[in-house]
């Protein structure tokens, strides 16, 4: 992977066998994870739902 600086922010660009095996498709939302031991971990985010809220 590679970082690239755009527009005063950070862009890594995922390969594309990972992206596909995973489903991810242009305009998934990705989080990155960090846990205290450093590791970073990526986690497709869901927007939580407008629907199901109270009754």
């Amino acid at each position: 992977m590679k970082i690239v600086a755009y527009a005063g922010q950070y862009r890594i660009t995922l390969p594309k066998d990972l992206v596909e095996e995973k489903g991810w498709k242009p305009g998934t939302t990705l989080r990155f994870i960090e846990t205290e031991d450093g590791r970073i971990y990526l986690k497709e985010f869901s927007k939580p739902s407008k629907r199901g809220g109270r009754p």
